[in-house]
């Protein structure tokens, strides 16, 4: 062969593998089979810190109380009554006094009508009480009555009154639609904010505990009874505090968040759960990358030290950020981590996309895949093998959603999970485009993932059409004792303005509401809307003791 066409052959060798290489790296997330979990280079910053300034200010308004209350003889008959104690909980008050024998204490705020009452009883026998009182009334001279009952079975009670403020004049305007308190699930309803008040209501959405602290989206009821809730401080923007409180608002632990140059107000972004090891997982942001809402960190609940972060940038190939071009793309928020919910039952976790249009189920904290729920559309070839293959001629593929869980089992069969979610069906990236925006809905999937197959089996609001529709914030819970469902649709335009709904249905196809409560009075990119809504006992099933 002679060299000029050796210098060709080569040449031209050079050449093909140079256009092969270049194919290859264009199509590299379809061709290269990636490790979708959370990878870790050793590296944690650390984000979070305890903190004790709340707890030392704590101990001196504690110390000024018992002064109070030492300097006098307070008895059952004339106990020690003070009212929001720890000046951040105005509709509770803190009764103290002294008994002669041990005595079991039951308390009672009388209802204004006869399913108001809320009534808890003490377990301990004691000669020193200090009896958290819950769900005055605002406004309102409060008759509360103290039973003390001997060891022997004996019983003597007292009657006090306690008068309360107003609400502030910024409180949002809460009216009942419907109610039937026979068959609504035990306890008070808590409207969680996007920003400024958490507050319970009753069966006559009458305000029966709330917090002046602010909050934006993070309130969770921890397992020792306590409250996990965001907060800052009066005049400031950023909300970089997560207590750990009680119901009267006594802080036990405080943790401080800091995400460097971050400027926004959402450290936190959306929500924080407990693990169960105790720890926190919150979800936050990367400031050191140009994305946002896309990462999480677990925080040491005794140090307050971050043990772990895990970004969703690990688990997805380079195509989803990189080429995203939805709302908020200018932000980098291409993921939108909205709701983060631990499964006990196989130690995973479920989170929500809003922008990728997903539920997706991994372990955890390893962070693998198990399976996704979302249209398929825009997936590299080698996710397709994580993505649910639907059931049944009506099944529509979530949009947008918040606020998936776990739901116990539904159908005695254990090969299967089902899971309840808030579908606000805004279409961001995949799904059911004709349907988008013309309702929004609650909605029970059930997932075999040994067939990795789901179908619809419940849902409700889409027959409200666009007067459920809310193009932002969501929730969707599941009632153990009754089975009920609570829908809460957070960002409704009306003719008037803005409002949320919350409302509670039963678990029948189509299913009647049981309650039904309207927010108002907020306006539009206020953030003051209702973005959770729970229902809970005021009184936690564990011991509160002081």
């Amino acid at each position: 062969m002679n060299k000029t066409l050796t210098v060709f052959l080569l040449s031209a060798i050079v050449t093909v593998v140079f256009f092969i290489s270049i194919e290859f790296m264009n199509n590299q997330d379809e061709t290269i089979e990636v490790d979708p979990s959370f990878q870790s280079d050793g590296k944690i910053e650390q984000l979070s810190s305890k903190d004790k300034t709340r707890i030392n200010e704590q101990k001196e308004m504690e110390q000024k109380l018992q002064n109070e209350y030492v300097a006098g003889t307070y008895s059952l008959n004339d106990p020690f009554i003070t009212v929001d104690p720890y000046g951040v909980t105005p509709l509770t008050a803190l009764a103290m006094f002294k008994t002669d024998e041990p005595v079991q204490i039951t308390v009672t705020v009388e209802g204004k009508d006869e399913n108001g009452d809320v009534q808890h009883t003490y377990d301990q026998f004691k000669k020193e009480h200090s009896v958290p009182v819950l769900g005055l009334y605002p406004d309102y001279e409060n008759t509360v009555t103290i039973e003390a009952t001997t060891e022997s079975g004996e019983t003597i009670s007292s009657t006090v009154t306690i008068q309360t403020e107003p609400l502030p004049d910024d409180f949002l305007t809460t009216n009942v639609v419907e109610s039937n308190p026979e068959k609504m699930e035990n306890g008070m309803t808590f409207i969680v904010p996007s920003s400024r008040y958490v507050y319970a209501v009753d069966h006559n959405a009458e305000v029966r505990w709330y917090s002046t602290l602010w909050n934006s989206h993070v309130f969770e009821r921890l397992e020792n009874g306590n409250l996990l809730y965001i907060t800052k401080e009066e005049g400031q923007e950023k909300y970089n505090e997560m207590l750990e409180m009680d119901m009267l608002g006594k802080v036990n632990n405080s943790y401080i968040i800091q995400l460097g140059n971050y400027e926004d107000t959402n450290l936190v972004h959306h929500g924080a759960i407990e693990l169960p090891n105790g720890n926190l997982l919150a979800t936050v942001h990367d400031t050191e990358s140009d994305y946002i809402e896309d990462e999480m960190i677990e925080i040491d609940r005794d140090t307050g030290e971050t043990v772990r972060e895990f970004s969703y940038r690990d688990v997805f190939p380079e195509s989803l950020y990189q080429n995203y071009d939805g709302p908020s793309s200018d932000e980098g928020d291409w993921f939108h981590q909205n709701a983060v919910w631990y499964d006990k039952n196989d130690d995973a976790i479920l989170v929500s996309s809003r922008h990728q249009d997903l539920i997706m189920k991994q372990s955890y904290p390893e962070g693998e895949i198990q399976w996704i729920l979302a249209a398929d559309e825009e997936w590299p070839d080698s996710y397709e093998k994580y993505l649910l293959t639907p059931k049944g001629d009506d099944f529509k593929f979530p949009g947008g959603p918040h606020a998936m869980m776990t739901m116990p089992d539904q159908d005695n069969n254990k090969q299967t999970e089902d899971i309840l979610l808030f579908d606000n069906n805004i279409v961001i990236t995949r799904g059911d485009d004709p349907l988008s925006e013309d309702f929004s809905r609650m909605v029970q999937y059930r997932v075999n993932p040994e067939k990795m197959t789901v179908e619809e089996v419940w849902a409700f609001g889409e027959e409200r059409d666009e007067a459920l529709y809310s193009r932002i914030v969501g929730d969707a819970n599941y009632h153990y004792d009754t089975g009920n469902r609570m829908l809460t649709s957070g960002y409704i335009e009306v003719e008037d303005g803005m409002n949320s709904r919350v409302i509670e249905v039963n678990n029948e196809q189509p299913a009647d509401v049981i309650y039904e409560i309207v927010i108002s009075d907020f306006e539009e990119e206020s953030h003051r809307q209702a973005y959770r809504a729970f229902r809970l006992p005021l009184y936690s099933e564990e011991k509160m003791e002081y």
